[in-house]
């Protein structure tokens, strides 16, 4: 995994604002994500940069750019190709020569050979810029499920792209903008959903996205990836299902193991983090290293579980636990999330990278497969939903509604009285705008009493945001199948890839997802909805996959989710740090809140009236961002490993990569 950064200039009118030691210093703003080479290539028009975390062929054979010598095309390169070595073999076929192992080189001729169209070969996680000087071009590319970044700033005479947004405003830091309407989204959702990213002039390529920039010509913007779903889908039993998961799994995992440095594996204790670490075993590649956090509060803690699974399959595990102090690390999450980012699981995910990379350098976890097989309860809620919704309104609003309130106060993991009372909050919209309701960090009843002039004004629907995605969705599917649709391609890349990307790579750790490789992606598309939820039984397929592995203990336990215990904290020990951060000058600055209700909202909260936690913590994560990043009151942290290696710069006329 690795860092880019770059600009052009489209109009061939304008020279590049930067000399090398700017550049440089560019470049270095991505050290984290690269510490170990670096590299830049400065001229007339282009720059190019690049901070790599050497993961395949260490030597300086992968050094980056990398440019090919006869073409002068050039490429910096974020990701990871995991089938490249069959396309390296189709292009040794070819006649092209090698000088390296690394599948970067792999796509530099890939594109030699097969132009833009190598993009639908590829089955991996990739950012990338490829130059062309043979038509002074560049290309941007994102992978189809969106797990790596990439940002970009388009002034109409220069693009500039990079991996991370620190780097674009290293270079322009003027562009410390916000964006009302994105910061409208994010209070919806607790992430700013692409193209959007929270400051005015920055965007992000979507997933699946790819940019064409051309001296001389407007940007041409494309979409290259369509979601993978049959024809049609085919009739199976449960066992038939399962197996077919089992061996794309299997192969996936073996897939993503390829590495020449350590691998180890994010081990929750549930169902999706066990299946990898089963198939990690079943590759035979040796030992294990497995890693899990935890929590003094017992229902927030799934250690045993872990523990349970990694003696199961023979794993080397090791613990690490959070205590409620672990809000010194939200400067440290604010700063490398860069986009504003409330997903509280963030925290302790920042915490157990920096805790694997004392002993790995790249990690295999379990994201996608809620997404894929239904694993969250609010598949559930949106089943329910609709018997909900032909009670009478009176009785909804003035029977079970209120009676919510007489429940008691609990601060435990997914209690009843919030549990209930989110769902009589969003069962009343029509499908499948309840099912986007479902991710509401700040609701629209609290909206309306918390937002105050303009900013209330201009606030509109959010959430039909979440369910536009389905425009590109087939006919005919079932209501499963969409809100499946609708998670896969907007909750799990403006989210929570958002976290495991920029959480990781904080501290220079690499997480791969074999749950969203095109194999597995396939066959889960491929299934009947029936195997993968009916009623409250979900991934019903993956627990008949580990059933004959692990206790019902574990492969039917609830689903518990990799969140800290925020009510309990936002009651008591971080009630000061929400005062100090939500005060009333933050409130004037941004001109977008009524501090006399931010102010009650956070009394009620200490005092168990009302039960604010989630709407408090992405206000807290807005806070704090905007004394990082708009206001600069208080400057991003940025982690920089102790033995890093400094850029080295090309001016463009030679390259480490072979001709054909």
């Amino acid at each position: 995994m690795c860092g880019i950064v770059g600009v052009l200039d489209y109009t061939a009118r304008n020279p590049i604002p930067l000399n090398r030691e700017q550049a440089i210093v560019t470049v270095d703003s991505l050290v984290h994500r690269g510490p170990d080479d670096g590299g830049l290539m400065l001229m007339p028009g282009i720059m190019l940069g690049h901070r790599r975390l050497s993961i395949l062929d260490v030597s300086q054979d992968g050094h980056q750019p990398m440019i090919d010598q006869q073409t002068g095309c050039a490429l910096v390169y974020n990701g990871e190709i995991y089938n490249f070595q069959e396309l390296r073999d189709d292009l040794l076929q070819a006649g092209h020569r090698f000088h390296s192992t690394t599948d970067t080189e792999v796509l530099l001729r890939g594109y030699l050979e097969w132009g833009q169209k190598v993009v639908t070969r590829l089955n991996g996680m990739f950012a990338f810029a490829m130059y062309d000087p043979r038509d002074s071009s560049l290309w941007l590319v994102r992978d189809g499920v969106g797990i790596k970044p990439l940002f970009v700033h388009d002034d109409g005479t220069r693009c500039w792209f990079a991996s991370e947004i620190k780097a674009i405003l290293t270079a322009l830091p003027s562009l410390a903008r916000m964006d009302r309407q994105a910061i409208d989204r994010f209070l919806a959702f607790g992430y700013t959903p692409a193209p959007r990213t929270g400051f005015e002039r920055i965007e992000q390529l979507r997933p699946g996205e790819a940019w064409t920039i051309r001296r001389g010509f407007p940007i041409v913007k494309s979409k290259w990836y369509r979601v993978p779903y049959p024809d049609k889908i085919a009739s199976c039993t449960l066992e038939d299902a399962s197996n077919r998961l089992g061996c794309a799994l299997d192969s996936a995992v073996k897939r993503q193991m390829v590495s020449d440095v350590p691998v180890g594996a994010m081990l929750s204790g549930g169902l999706d983090s066990s299946a990898i670490v089963r198939s990690m075993q079943r590759t035979g590649g040796g030992r294990i290293e497995s890693f899990s956090a935890g929590f003094t509060e017992s229902s927030f803690d799934e250690r045993s579980f872990a523990s349970q699974v990694a003696q199961r399959y023979q794993s080397q595990h090791q613990e690490v636990t959070l205590l409620a102090d672990a809000q010194r690390g939200l400067h440290c999450l604010v700063s490398h999330a860069e986009e504003p980012l409330a997903d509280n699981s963030a925290l302790p995910l920042y915490f157990l990278s920096e805790f694997m990379r004392k002993s790995v350098t790249v990690a295999l976890n379990g994201d996608g497969a809620d997404e894929l097989l239904a694993g969250y309860d609010t598949y559930r809620a949106s089943q329910i939903a609709p018997y909900y919704r032909c009670l009478p309104k009176w009785i909804r609003e003035r029977v079970l509604q209120p009676a919510i309130e007489w429940l008691p106060n609990s601060v435990a993991k997914y209690n009843t009285k919030m549990m209930l009372g989110r769902f009589m909050s969003f069962a009343g919209y029509d499908a499948p705008h309840d099912h986007a309701m479902w991710r509401s960090m700040v609701p629209p009843e609290l909206r309306k009493q918390l937002f105050q002039g303009s900013f209330l004004d201009d606030s509109n629907d959010p959430w039909l945001d979440y369910t536009s995605v389905l425009e590109e969705a087939p006919d005919g599917l079932l209501p499963l199948e969409k809100q499946l649709h609708m998670d896969l391609r907007f909750h799990l890349p403006n989210g929570l890839l958002v976290k495991t990307d920029r959480m990781s790579m904080a501290h220079g750790l690499e997480v791969r997802v074999p749950w969203l490789d095109h194999e597995v992606i396939a066959a889960c598309l491929a299934m009947p909805a029936k195997w993968k939820r009916q009623g409250s039984d979900g991934k019903r397929v993956l627990k008949q996959l580990l059933s004959s592995d692990l206790p019902k203990s574990i492969t039917h336990r609830r689903k518990a989710g990799f969140v800290i215990p925020l009510e309990a904290w936002m009651r008591s020990s971080w009630q000061p740090l929400l005062r100090f951060h939500l005060n009333e000058r933050f409130a004037e600055e941004t001109g977008m809140f009524r501090w006399p209700f931010l102010l009650k909202m956070m009394d009620d909260q200490r005092d168990g009236k009302a039960d604010h936690a989630y709407s408090l913590y992405t206000l807290l994560i807005l806070s704090i961002w905007w004394d990082t990043w708009i206001t600069g009151r208080t400057p991003p942290i940025c982690n920089r490993p102790k033995n890093w290696q400094p850029v080295q710069i090309t001016d463009g006329s030679s390259a480490p990569s072979g001709n054909r």
